[in-house]
This record gives C-alpha cells, structure tokens and sequence, in this order.
C-alpha cells in the first residue's frame, strides 16, 4: 500500500499541491465489483486555508491512475459503519443528497480510515460535521499518516509545518565549515563550541573598533553643525529673493491687463470702422433710379421687368447688407425708410399681377384644341411665366410669407387647369376602355352563345393589344406633363437655392454637406417638392383609380396587364426625387393589390364546385379553365420583372384545384366513386403541368403524378376485393391458426384444414367462373370511368397485378402447409394473365 500512496502522491497529488492524509482500497461501490484497482483517499492542499477533499481514484492501464469523482469534506452529510457488532469491510457515505454503499479490502483497513476521516471532520469542519453512525469513539492521539511515528513531540501538521529541508548550496558551505574546523558531522557539539568561540571573538573586535573610532565621530559631528548653519545662511537670502520674485510678478500682470485693453479697444474700433463701412456701403446700393423703377413698374412689358429685376437686386444688397440691430435706429437710416415702403408697394402689385396672369394662362391653355387622347403641353406657359423668376427668387428674400402665398395661388390656380384637363383626357380614355369592352362582348356572343365567364383567358389578342396601347397612351402623356410642371415649379419657385446655401453653411461649419438635421438633401428637396406637387396634381389619382378600375371592369383579367405593364414602368430606373416615380409607385402597389385579389377570386373559382344533379363526374371544369389560365398568363408574364409573385400564385391556384377535386369527390351528387374522381382529375391535372413545362410547378406535377397513383391503388383495392372469396375466407383461418401456435406441417392434420375440405372450397372457382367473375368487373370500370379514358387499361392492369399477389399467396400457403400432396386451384396464373388479356381485347 505504501508504494501504491507513493505512486498516487507522485501522479496525481504533488502537481496539485495537495498532500495524501490516508487512503484505502476498495472493492465494491453500490454493491458493484470494480474490474480495475479503485481507491479512497483524502488529501490535504499545502497552502492556507488548507481544503479537505475526497477523491474516488481508478487505476487504468501501465500504472496510471485518473481521479473520476472529487467530494468537499464539507459536503460529506453522514458516515455509517454499517454495524459495529459485527466486522464488516462495507461503509457508508452519503454525499450532499447522494448515498455511497462501499466496501474496502479489510476490515482494519475500513475502520482506519472511518476514525481518519472523523478526526479531520472534527478538526477542518467542527460546524458542519457529518453525523458518524455505527462508528467507535474517536481517539484524540490517533494521527493521519500512519507512517510516523507514535512518540514523536508533535502531531503531523505541526512537524510538516516546522520542517524545512535545507538546499544544496547550505549543505554545501556546512560541509565547507566542518573541513576548516577539521571535524566531522558527528562532532555536532564541538562544531557548535568552536562557533561560539568565534562569535565572542568576533563581538569583542567590534567592541575595539567602535571605542577607536571616537575621535573621528566628534569630528563629523563638528561639520553637520557648520553645515546647519550655512544652511541658515542661504535660507535667508533665498527669502530675499522670492519677496523680490514676487514684485515683479505683480508688475508683470499690471503690464499684461494693460495691454489686454489695449488689443480690446483696437479690435472694438476695427470693427466699428467695418460696421459703418457696411453701413454706408448698404445705404448707397438703393438710389434714387432703383426707387423710381419699383414704384413706375409696368410688369406686363419685359424690358420693364428687366429694370424691375436689377432694382430688386440692389434692395436686396441693402436689405441684406450686414447693419447691426442697433444701427437701425440711426437717423440717415430711417430717412431709407421710403425704399422698404416702395419694395411693399411693389410687393402688393406684384403679387395683383401674378394672380391675374395665372388666371389668364390657364383660362388660354385650357381652350386650346388637341386630340382627345392627349393632354395639352404647358409650355407656352412656362415660357411666359419664366422672365418672372428672379423677382421671385428676390420675392423668398424679402418676404417669405408672400413668397409662401404666391406658390399657394399659383397651386390652386393651377390645380384647376389640371382638373380640368385630366377630366377631358380620362373621360375620352374610359370611352375608348368600353367601346372595347362593348366589342368583345358582341364578339364573345357570336362565338359561344352559353359563354358568361369574362376572365382574362376568353379576351381577344386584338382587344390585348388595344388596351395595352391604351395604357401606355395614359402613361406616355401623364409622364412628360408631371415633370415638366416640377421641374418648372423647382426652377421659378428655386426651391434648390437655399436648401443648397444652407448645406453650404453647415458643411463649413461641421465639415458633413451631405445632411441637414439628420436628414439628407435629396429627402429635404424631395418633402418640399412633394409638399407642393402633391396639391397641385391632387386630381391625379383619383383619375388613374377610375382609369384602372374601368379597365378591370372591361375585363377582370387586364388586371394582369396593368400589373405587368406598371412593374416594368415601376422598376425602370428613374429620378427618386420624381414626384411622378412616387405617384407611380403608389399606383403600382394599388394595381398590385387589385392583382391579389383577382387571384385570390380566381382560386376560389376554382376551388368552388357546383353539382346539382346526380352525375358521373369525369373531369372537372376547372382544370381547363386551370390550363388556359396558366397559358394566357404565361404569355403576359413572359420576361416580366414581377414574375415571382406569379410564381407564388401559381402554388396558391394548385391547392385550389386539388381542394375542388376533393370537394368534388365526395359531393353526394356525384354518381363516380371517390378515388375515381380523385385519380382521373389528377391524371389530367399530372398532364396539364407536364405540358405546360413550368419549373416552379415540378413539385406540384410529381405531387400530382403520386397521388394519381395512390388513389388508382386504393379503387383497385376497394373494386377488386376478394375475388376467391371462400379460399381467402379458407386460408384467413389457416394463417389464424398458425398465429396462435399451430405448426406448419400439422395444418394439414386439423379437420377444418384437411386436403378434403380444401378441395372442396377449390372445387367451387372453376376458370370459367373466374373469367366471367372478371368480365364482370372490367364492366364495373368502364363505368366508373369516362368514355375512352386511357386510364382503364391502367387501372385494369393494377388489377391484374393485385389478382395475381393474392394466388400467389394461397399458392405458398398450399406449399408450405400440404406438402405430401399439394391441392392445386383449378386454374393456373397463366390462365389469369389469358383472362386479362382476352377480356381487355374484347372491350
């Protein structure tokens, strides 16, 4: 055991610090014999506050050993020795809410190390001791480590803590002092004699050197005191000095708050000299010309306006030359007075004549002639109005608020021009929407009489490509028409002059000319754009609503065509600032919400099945209207950039056609079977997506194709049932049998499984009976099925091959279980296959 502790000390404890207090071996844990050597041990830690632990330790292999489980000493809750009556290696721990049965190799060995484990308890964790049950009484002289020995003065931690090995450089100069004293390590004594002689010898030169030593000391003693006192000495000149240090600084401050003032007062004059040649600078730029032009202004005549111009340039310099606040009070300006009094004069008709002109134009722009499928261009307009731009531009300067007004009467004057334009123009477009919905009624009537659905697949090419061009017509003349007014209204109004001054500004003072409070120039530009296009055009898409709606009402399907032709336009690239781009945006996501919910209507169609009568099914009308709905979409959406929420849709309208197939199977109306319905519908269903050749709808086709397959497999099942009635009702019992434990070779010995009773059930399915039982039943099919469906030899063969599994069946039964002499069916699987064949060439 000691070269055991050895190898555990030296493997697991001393690179851990930790030192082993006792350890024993055990043999079982739970009641379970260890394969391999396992140990019990509690070990120590080296340093302060010093852990107690217990480790369960398992050797492996080549004389390795691994630590598998680590308990705290304070988590240790009771000890039971089992019983102490009676010797016994078994012990128990129990571990926080975990109970240990063990056992160790010998009972000395057990009680060893119970008493160790109680003596470190009562030292380490005096409160938190586990309770010891079934244990002998502690003795206090019993020690940890049972290597020491027992007469030693002190316990084991107090000798572990006081010893000190020496090093080998200590060994080495003890060694080095015994050879000069010519002794040897068992001369301890005399060693020890000899040092102390040394040591007196040693005190008593000390004691000369210190009494020789005297005379020098008062000497040194005699210069600190010189030293104190030049010290003194240079104390007090260095006083003299800072009281001189002082004085100049004062003066110093007194020369530099002089001349503060002095800076002060040249910067206060420099700028005074700039203020009053700001001043005069401001008063002189207003003469007496500029005055008379402003007040004898005729606004009509273009030379005057001109004049009118430069004359609002210099009231501009003046009226934002740089005058103090407080100069305003002087006297030679208030005798200007008279030119802010000739800039409100003309303000006021200026504003008169702006008003009267947009009256004018628009009343002139409206009575113009153009063709009734166009909206007259405002050029001429904008052509007439453009020389008044820099008054206005002088206008935002001087009085924002009338500059406000102007654009508000402009929006509202305007406003009604376009009014009344877009009524004229989309009244004529609606026209053009019925005459063509007129049209294709008469042309839909003509062609089939008891014809009602006006879905998008029935609608004429030619009636295509009228409404295309009749949508691309509204497009073509709304474009140009909105951005020519914006960029007009930017240009007169210069909404883009003082966004563009301010970015200026603040770029030079932060360094960022991209932003304006967080928000970014375009964004600012384009509020204040849509702030004034959007009264101006409010009448634009209520127009566009009503030119949309008319075109769904021609037909539900252009809906389809609106959508396509909207998304390309939407996502062609285009100014963001566009006011047009925005109104075209909103549109589109209109259109895209009408496309929805004519998909969402078309599914339902689809979905809905309507059978007043009892009838044999067949195919259902809404894969036909699913295929050519399919096509003629395929042919809109063909390179449409949209054509992903088709995609999305088209998985929508499947689930649709497969709920009304459902429905359709088993409405009590319907006079075809369940599975039938189920398989011929998604027969066809299978052979519409396989022509169609859509990649997004192959899951759907494959979906299709299996459950084709799968109710073919259950009609087959639930037609053919058991055609040999009597022999499955025979051979049912036989394999009851066998079930319940009847060997297979003593079937054939019971009397209601013997030979003779197994003829007779045979003997009543002769193959001529057979053959009719199976006329009857191709009969049965063709009935269920459509006129000249492809799917009856279909069907018929899944039968065949069902016919077939359940004679084999009987066959294997008959082998394995009559063996000496096997009964045979009185007609053989060729023979059914003939059947099969004969009945299928029949019909």
């Amino acid at each position: 055991m000691n070269a055991i502790r050895s190898s555990l000390h030296r493997q697991l404890f001393q690179p851990e610090n930790e030192r082993i207090a006792t350890i024993g071996c055990l043999t079982k844990i739970d009641g379970k014999r260890r394969k391999h050597p396992t140990y019990l041990a509690i070990a120590l830690s080296a340093q302060h506050p010093i852990s107690v632990r217990i480790y369960i330790i398992k050797a492996e292999k080549e004389d390795n050993y691994k630590k598998k489980e680590t308990w705290h000493l304070k988590d240790i809750r009771m000890v039971d020795g089992i019983n102490p009556r009676k010797a016994s290696e078994d012990f128990i721990i129990q571990h926080l809410d975990k109970t240990i049965r063990m056992s160790a190799s010998t009972v000395e060995e057990k009680d060893t190390f119970v008493l160790q484990l109680q003596k470190l308890c009562r030292k380490y964790v005096p409160i938190q001791m586990p309770e010891f049950v079934n244990v002998p009484l502690f003795v206090e002289d019993s020690v940890i480590d049972n290597e020491l020995p027992d007469d030693g003065p002190t316990t084991l931690d107090e000798n572990l803590n006081d010893y000190q090995a020496i090093s080998l450089k200590e060994e080495a100069d003890f060694r080095k002092l015994l050879a000069k004293s010519n002794l040897t390590i068992n001369e301890c004594d005399k060693f020890a004699q000899n040092l102390s002689e040394l040591l007196l010898e040693y005190d008593g030169a000390n004691i000369q050197s210190i009494m020789g030593s005297e005379t020098a000391v008062n000497k040194l003693l005699t210069l600190i005191d010189d030293v104190l006192a030049k010290e003194a000495q240079l104390q007090r000149e260095l006083d003299k000095c800072d009281s001189l240090l002082v004085t100049c600084r004062d003066s110093v401050e007194l020369i530099e708050e002089k001349d503060s003032l002095c800076v002060v007062e040249r910067k206060n004059k420099e700028r005074l000299r700039k203020e009053l040649e700001d001043f005069l600078s401001a008063l002189d730029t207003v003469t007496e010309n500029h005055l008379r032009v402003l007040q004898e202004a005729n606004i009509s005549d273009p030379a005057s306006i001109a004049r009118c111009s430069e004359a609002a340039r210099a009231f501009n310099a003046f009226h934002r030359g740089r005058i103090a606040k407080p100069m305003e009070s002087m006297t030679a300006y208030q005798e200007r007075s008279v030119v802010k009094e000739a800039a409100n004069q003309f303000v006021d008709r200026f504003m008169s004549h702006l008003t009267t002109l947009f009256h004018n134009l628009n009343e002139l722009t409206s009575d113009q002639d153009w063709h009734h499928l166009s909206i007259p261009k405002q050029s001429q307009r904008f052509h007439a109005l453009s020389p008044l731009s820099e008054l206005i531009s002088w206008l935002k300067g001087f009085a924002p608020h009338v500059y406000q007004s102007a654009i508000d009467r402009y929006v509202q004057s305007t406003k009604l021009l376009y009014r009344r334009l877009f009524d004229r123009f989309f009244d004529n477009v609606i026209e053009e929407v019925q005459r063509l919905g007129v049209s294709n009624r008469l042309n839909t009537s003509n062609l089939s009489k008891a014809s009602h659905d006006r879905s998008f697949g029935q609608s004429e090419a030619a009636d295509q490509e009228e409404v295309i061009k009749l949508i691309e017509t509204v497009l073509g003349e709304l474009g140009p028409i909105v951005e020519m007014e914006q960029k007009f209204v930017v240009r007169f109004y210069h909404i883009t002059a003082d966004l563009l001054n301010v970015a200026e500004t603040m770029s030079q003072g932060s360094g960022d000319s991209g932003s304006m409070g967080g928000k970014s120039i375009d964004k600012v530009l384009s509020e204040q754009v849509r702030g004034v296009m959007g009264p101006l055009f409010d009448s634009l898409v209520p127009q566009l609503d009503r030119f949309c709606k008319a075109i769904c009402k021609q037909n539900q399907g252009n809906v389809l065509l609106l959508f396509v032709l909207l998304s390309k336009k939407a996502l062609a690239p285009s100014d963001p600032g566009s006011y047009f781009a925005v109104t075209f945006g909103s549109l589109t996501v209109m259109i895209k919400r009408q496309f929805d919910s004519y998909m969402e209507a078309e599914a339902q169609l689809l979905t809905d099945v309507r059978i007043s009568k009892r009838i044999r099914l067949g195919i259902l009308p809404s894969l036909p209207r699913f295929a050519e709905f399919i096509r003629q979409t395929e042919k809109m959406f063909e390179g449409a950039e949209r054509r992903t929420d088709l995609e999305k849709w088209y998985g929508h309208l499947y689930r649709a056609v497969c709920d009304g197939i459902s429905k359709a199977s088993v409405n009590p109306n319907s006079k075809s079977p369940s599975a039938v319905v189920r398989f011929e519908n998604y027969h066809e269903l299978y052979q519409i997506l396989s022509e169609l050749k859509i990649s997004c709808l192959d899951g759907q086709r494959k979906a299709a194709k299996k459950e084709k397959e799968e109710n073919i497999d259950a009609y087959v099942r639930d037609s053919l049932g058991r055609p040999l009635e009597k022999i499955h009702i025979f051979f049912e019992s036989v394999e009851m049998a066998i079930g319940r434990g009847l060997k297979v070779e003593e079937v054939s010995y019971q009397q209601q499984f013997s030979r003779i009773e197994l003829k007779k059930v045979i003997s009543q399915y002769s193959g001529k009976e057979v053959k009719k039982g199976l006329e009857q039943l191709y009969k049965k099919v063709e009935k269920h099925l459509i006129d000249g469906s492809s799917l009856v030899q279909v069907v018929w063969r899944s039968m065949q091959e069902q016919f077939i599994k359940q004679i084999q069946s009987y066959q294997q039964l008959m082998t394995s279980c009559y063996t000496s002499s096997r009964p045979e069916l009185e007609f053989s699987i060729q023979d059914v296959l003939q059947y099969f064949s004969e009945i299928a060439q029949e019909h």
